[in-house]
């Protein structure tokens, strides 16, 4: 009888023991705890705004705020100085912008997800130039642009 007992009360260890890593459900698979949402809020946004105009320039082409692509036609820059500026943020990731100027070339540059990216090119141009201006980046991306030169 001995050794019956003791084969019960290991038996009975045992299924405490089997029955203790079930899960709620009855199922073999232990509970795993729920994700709980972050309280970890993302960074704020700093706002956009347009380019400052520089004292001694005037704007010949001013445009935003816009998202993604846009084309905006021929403009005419004069001899000498230009400065393009591009103020931008993206809606999340880092985005690259493009400025193209057909013609003449173009230029790159990134948008922040976080605080706004003020960026300044200066082009010195032999003579006046008709170009098509455009503008390509991502939906998310959201800019103004400003073509400055030198007040006569």
């Amino acid at each position: 009888m001995r050794s019956s007992r003791a084969t019960f009360a290991t038996a009975a260890v045992l299924c405490g023991l089997l029955t203790s890593c079930t899960g709620e459900d009855g199922s073999n698979k232990p509970d795993v705890p729920k994700p709980s949402q972050s309280t970890v809020a993302p960074p704020p946004q700093e706002p956009l705004t347009a380019p400052e105009v520089d004292a001694g320039y005037k704007e010949i082409l001013s445009e935003g705020p816009h998202r993604g692509v846009q084309q905006f036609g021929t403009i005419e820059l004069p001899k000498g100085e230009s400065w393009i500026k591009v103020n931008c943020i993206s809606r999340s990731k880092p985005v690259d912008l493009e400025i193209s100027l057909e013609g003449i070339g173009g230029f790159s540059l990134g948008c922040s997800g976080v605080e706004a990216e003020k960026n300044a090119n200066q082009m010195n141009l032999n003579s006046a130039r008709k170009l098509h201006f455009t503008v390509v980046t991502e939906e998310s991306v959201r800019w103004y642009v400003s073509i400055q030169v030198p007040k006569q």
